[in-house]
């Protein structure tokens, strides 16, 4: 029988969501941790990423030294992922080393460039330097209007091309339930390096995607994440048809692996309320 309390008290690490810069930024940071804390999540991930076809360096800044607020006011709780446009080159990678050199442990890339475009290599050279992760806004999408707005979105192929150049870096296609055909990402993945991971954020709820991905990648290649969708995503992983040791990796053991290579553990204990650093 499904033990559900005993998996809601499992500390859950949400490895894709968000805090926005400007007068909100204490209020949205607040609401995230309130709302994770009644399902067990006890740390987040936190980026700020501009969502338009292009940005203002300024704005990338302002954004970053939002999550460096937000790590600072809340450092039980909240982790940053650096968010640079990589078409800034010497900029974008100088801001990577502030942002990780500040104690971010990852770097968060949206659709201004495909993951494959040779002006991401210098940003990836410079996560496999620093042995952190690069989590990308991904999914493979079929309709046209959505396509239009972000043409170069990333998909499972992509991923799996970059890691063929690439295969020590640590890559994470984002959100799996965020739109677009999620069976044939995962597809598309199997024969990428095993450091390419998927995350099961976003909205779409279907049933089996979990078990899908575990049984296509490898449960070790499988992270627990919300990107907003807190509840749904804690379900989908706690009703898949998976043991309990494979639910306590995808919403716990995996990360942690990821941040033991920085040499760092996570914020709690892998029961609720461990508390350690």
């Amino acid at each position: 029988m499904l033990d559900v309390m005993g998996l809601l008290q499992v500390a859950k690490i949400d490895t894709h969501c968000h805090i926005w810069p400007g007068a909100e930024v204490e209020e949205s940071a607040r609401r995230l941790i309130t709302a994770g804390r009644m399902l067990g999540i006890t740390e987040y991930w936190c980026s700020a990423p501009i969502t338009e076809p292009n940005g203002s360096w300024a704005d990338v800044v302002k954004a970053n030294d939002a999550i460096l607020w937000a790590m600072e006011a809340f450092p039980d709780a909240i982790r940053g992922l650096c968010f640079v446009i990589p078409g800034y080159f010497k900029a974008a990678l100088a801001e990577v080393k502030r942002c990780l050199d500040a104690g971010m442990i990852g770097v968060k890339l949206y659709h201004q460039y495909k993951i494959q475009d040779p002006a991401v290599w210098p940003v990836i050279e410079l996560c496999i330097e620093y042995q952190v992760p690069i989590l990308m806004h991904a999914g493979y999408l079929t309709d046209p209007a959505t396509l239009a707005r972000q043409p170069r979105i990333s998909h499972g192929a992509d991923f799996a091309a970059i890691s063929a150049r690439y295969p020590e870096a640590l890559l994470i296609n984002a959100h799996i339930g965020g739109g677009g055909d999620w069976e044939w990402t995962i597809r598309a993945l199997r024969d990428a390096s095993p450091q390419v991971y998927v995350d099961v954020a976003g909205s779409n709820l279907d049933d089996g995607q979990v078990e899908y991905a575990v049984e296509q990648l490898g449960v070790e290649r499988v992270l627990f994440a919300t990107d907003g969708t807190m509840a749904g995503c804690v379900g989908k992983v706690l009703e898949a048809d998976l043991t309990e040791e494979q639910k306590q990796a995808i919403f716990y053991g995996n990360a942690a692996k990821l941040l033991a290579l920085q040499g760092k553990r996570p914020l709690a204990e892998g029961v609720k309320g461990g508390g350690k650093r």
